[in-house]
């Protein structure tokens, strides 16, 4: 009967653990959620420039092509 009483310790610690954990998800999801989506809004202004960029510098390119073929 020694062993009953070693193993209720243990059962406790992982009764513990998973009420913490399912409490911990349940508080992440809802802070999650509460986020409001406009963080993501300034992400799409900083792809935008970098695409403007990367098209001024095929024009170059481009210009460059043009005036060798029209020789």
């Amino acid at each position: 009967m020694s062993n009953e009483n070693d193993d209720q310790a243990v059962v406790w610690a992982v009764l513990v653990a998973v009420i913490v954990l399912a409490v911990g998800l349940a508080l992440g999801f809802g802070v999650a959620k509460s986020k409001k989506p406009a963080a993501a809004a300034p992400a799409a202004t900083v792809a935008a420039p970098t695409q403007a960029a990367s098209e001024a510098a095929s024009e170059p390119v481009a210009a460059a092509s043009e005036a060798s073929a029209a020789k």
